[in-house]
């Protein structure tokens, strides 16, 4: 059975808080202990110094603490002093016999702690396996705790550090009730976790299908899809690039259909005008004189066209036109393609304006491709710029060595803009009406300026408001 990605999602929430859980269960559990014990420790210790203060205070020495501690109650735990004889010098030693059970209400509680000695380190009582009186070694008071009085130190405490005894069955109890309560609270986090997995899979897989959805549509060919973003996070990019994907898809496919159309009318016109002329020739009789061989023979350097066209795009597009790369000065460039269609323009009666800067830098490119496509753009500025406009063509650096072809023409319109170096693309009909061009000049320029590094755009302040056609290139440094 496969899992989708909500069960997946809330597995996945479930897994974290159930690592979440344990992990701080036993931390929790752990350091709730640690903590019981230091804490037992440091009461001992301070009930400890207490009593040792409060004797020293009533008796000016710690000689018999430990006649005193054992009447008040034996320590538990601890090895009871061995029975002597009544006529022995224990006796005068104050070492009676006394046993933990004497006085088992008061028996003093001494966990946590290894023992207690004096200012010299004699054992005030059963010390790390020293008897009261006998000396422990230095090197064993490493983590002793200093008992004072009136700034005078009369005592040292050794603590248990390593924690090693056992904790009282109220203690345990308490512990018990933690780990009750962790474990309780374990039980809630991962209900919790449960639920917000499942909400949050809502919430975020709502709109991964919806765009499901819309991609099962747009696989079976209804390609106008559009899915509402609402998220900035990456689902929310992923919305808008499938958006734009299938408006993309839909602009490419009445592009698809509008060439279709363009290519059948631009071929069709040709051929019929051709087989026109052949059938009249073979069926009426109509003789072919040089007017109609002429006609005949311009609608086949149109269909030439169209061919080598095409041919030269894809070849561009494919990277199988060879270019020849050289060192060309702009100005020098720009200067033949100026003086090639100057005396045209001054015939239509069009200004040509020429600005080309005399220290622009050198370019690396096919100074044959640059002049081609030079000529494709002031061939489309010729056929839209009426009568006494403009047409410039300038050159100048900013970074980038800057070629601009102008002209003061029909203009195009800002949704057209972005679409001008389709292939076949025919933007508003006031700039394609009787061109007699098929729309592959801009998408053969844009191809070799692209091969060749370079970059061009258009821009167009909209209908009637000219247009300028901008190539950039870089500066040649001489080592690429």
């Amino acid at each position: 059975m496969k899992k989708n990605i909500r069960s997946k999602m809330i597995f996945s929430y479930l897994l974290i808080a159930l690592i979440t859980v344990i992990v701080v269960s036993l931390l929790v559990r752990w350091n709730s202990g640690q903590s019981l014990m230091n804490m037992v420790v440091e009461q001992q210790t301070a009930n400890m110094k207490e009593a040792v203060q409060t004797y020293y205070e009533e008796n000016g020495t710690l000689d018999g603490f430990f006649d005193r501690y054992v009447r008040n109650g034996f320590a538990s735990g601890l090895p009871a002093p061995e029975a002597v004889n009544s006529d022995s010098d224990a006796v005068a030693q104050m070492k009676p016999v006394i046993k933990p059970q004497d006085n088992p209400q008061n028996s003093p509680d001494i966990r946590g702690l290894h023992g207690l000695v004096d200012a010299q380190y004699r054992a005030l009582i059963p010390t790390m396996g020293y008897e009261p009186g006998e000396i422990v070694p230095e090197n064993m008071m490493k983590d002793a705790v200093p008992v004072e009085y009136d700034g005078e130190i009369i005592a040292w405490i050794l603590p248990d550090t390593q924690l090693k005894f056992k904790l009282s069955n109220e203690e345990q109890l308490y512990l018990e009730r933690t780990t009750r309560a962790i474990i309780f609270a374990g039980i809630i986090g991962v209900c919790l976790a449960i639920l917000m997995g499942f909400l949050f899979s809502k919430r975020i897989l709502g709109p991964v299908q919806r765009l499901t959805k819309a991609s099962k549509a747009l696989a079976a060919g209804n390609l106008d899809q559009t899915v509402p973003v609402t998220s900035e996070d990456e689902i929310g990019q992923l919305t808008q690039t499938f958006n734009q994907m299938s408006t993309d898809l839909v602009r490419a496919d009445l592009q698809r259909k509008r060439l279709t159309a363009d290519i059948t009318h631009d071929l069709s016109t040709p051929i019929q005008i051709i087989s026109g002329y052949i059938e009249m020739a073979e069926d009426e009789g109509v003789e072919i004189n040089s007017n109609r061989l002429q006609i005949i023979k311009s609608e086949l350097q149109r269909l030439k066209r169209l061919v080598d066209d095409l041919t030269t795009l894809s070849q561009v597009e494919a990277g199988g036109l060879d270019f020849q790369f050289e060192r060309i000065r702009p100005a020098e460039m720009l200067e033949r393609v100026y003086q090639t269609y100057l005396p045209i323009l001054k015939k239509q009666n069009i200004r040509f304006v020429y600005d080309v800067s005399e220290d622009c830098p050198d370019i690396l490119a096919d100074e044959d491709r640059m002049i081609q496509v030079l000529h494709n753009l002031i061939e489309n500025a010729l056929r839209y710029t009426p009568e006494n406009g403009t047409i410039s063509l300038k050159a100048y650096f900013d970074e980038f060595v800057r070629i601009e072809v102008r002209d003061s023409g029909a203009g195009i319109d800002s949704e057209d803009l972005p679409y001008v170096f389709d292939r076949f693309y025919r933007a508003d009909k006031s700039r394609n009406a009787n061109s007699g061009k098929m729309g592959l000049g801009l998408a053969i320029c844009k191809a070799l300026i692209i091969a060749q590094k370079g970059k061009i755009s258009a821009e167009s302040e909209g209908i009637g408001k000219g247009t300028t056609f901008l190539i950039l290139f870089p500066p040649y440094n001489g080592t690429d």
